[in-house]
């Protein structure tokens, strides 16, 4: 009998009907990568601003309150978000996004197993990028980036720096 994941205490994550919370504009850079543009924002995440997207957030008496590096993967050609990786201070995490579904899927960052959450998200990039893209129902788009690892590749630099200096807390 096979298990259904989403079920499984083993799951890739936690699955959301709903997608993130949008970025910032304002505190967003934005690189050119071939079929996919990294957008680069400094982020700050509150209770008051989860609260404020979801109407339905329930906090549970936990205050929530983090900030760090966050790089967006969205698609050139749609403009639309398919991953993104947000290197937070205390709770880094990363998200496969379903836009079709309206859906995302949160997973934990182990920053003991894998080091430096920066590192670890330019890695997925830079060597999975295809694959994950896949995961969230884009293989068209994922088909394009692995096409073209070039530019992914060449990308990467530029956004390494502008992640380490987007680690402040945003305004």
């Amino acid at each position: 009998m096979a298990i259904d994941r989403q079920e499984s205490p083993y799951r890739r994550g936690n699955r959301y009907d709903r997608l993130p919370i949008p970025m910032v504009e304002e505190h967003c850079i934005p690189v050119d990568a071939g079929a996919v543009q990294l957008v680069v924002e400094s982020r700050r995440l509150t209770n008051e601003i989860i609260q404020g997207t979801y109407d339905d957030h329930v906090d549970a008496g936990i205050p929530f309150d983090d900030f760090g590096a966050t790089l967006h993967v969205c698609g050139t050609a749609d403009g639309l978000e398919h991953l993104r990786f947000d290197c937070f201070e205390n709770e880094p995490h990363y998200h496969y996004i379903e836009q079709t579904r309206g859906a995302n899927t949160v997973v934990r960052i182990d920053e003991l197993a894998v080091g430096d959450p920066i590192e670890f998200s330019l890695a997925c990039v830079e060597h999975h990028l295809p694959d994950m893209l896949r995961h969230c129902g884009v293989a068209g788009l994922a088909d394009e980036v692995a096409g073209r690892p070039d530019a992914v590749s060449t990308a990467v630099a530029e956004v390494r720096e502008l992640m380490r200096k987007a680690r402040a807390p945003a305004a």
